[in-house]
């Protein structure tokens, strides 16, 4: 477990993170530029058959946390604990902050659930990469652009194949060219 920072351990990240969050006891458009302005994300942590509880988060700390795949967090709020997984990420389209933040509180089995999600995150990505580039490859296939092999010749043209094939017609007369053919007929 870390607190507030980020460690490498063996070239692979930590997926738990402890987080101390502050209780919010104003709400709205106003209050919540106010909490970014401090540095602070405004959070909201709900589940688990609770009331909803407004809170703020310190951005640098939460930033690092909210980066990593499949993060947990030990959230304190006033001396109590929660086990807590974003659900949703309100990002700036422009800036690079966070602007708000819904966690909810999980369960023994959610909590174990993500761990083994986390331990597999990067397996995980690399068979999404491959079902992309195969989409990719199939699409390319289904528009008949087949990459042939050509030849080009030092004037421009296209140059038979190895097969025997030409792939492109010859090029067009310059536009300087065409006009003198006109007026010497």
């Amino acid at each position: 477990m870390i607190d507030g920072k980020v460690r490498l351990i063996m070239a692979k990240k930590e997926t738990v993170f402890s987080l101390t969050a502050q209780k919010r006891d104003s709400f709205g458009k106003g209050a919540s530029r106010r909490d970014r302005q401090n540095d602070r994300i405004p959070a909201v942590v709900y589940g688990n058959d609770q009331e909803p509880l407004h809170v703020s988060l310190d951005h640098h700390t939460a930033s690092l946390a909210l980066r990593v795949p499949y993060v947990t967090i030990n959230l304190e709020l006033d001396g109590k604990k929660f086990v807590v997984a974003p659900r949703e990420i309100q990002k700036d389209a422009i800036k690079p902050i966070y602007k708000h933040v819904d966690l909810v509180v999980l369960n023994d089995k959610e909590q174990k659930e993500r761990l083994d999600l986390a331990d597999r995150a990067e397996e995980i990505a690399a068979a999404a990469l491959k079902v992309r580039l195969e989409i990719a490859a199939k699409a390319k296939m289904d528009l008949g652009e087949v990459a042939a092999p050509v030849a080009v010749a030092a004037d421009g043209t296209a140059a038979p194949a190895a097969d025997g094939t030409v792939a492109a017609a010859e090029p067009a007369a310059d536009a300087k060219e065409a006009p003198a053919a006109k007026d010497k007929k």
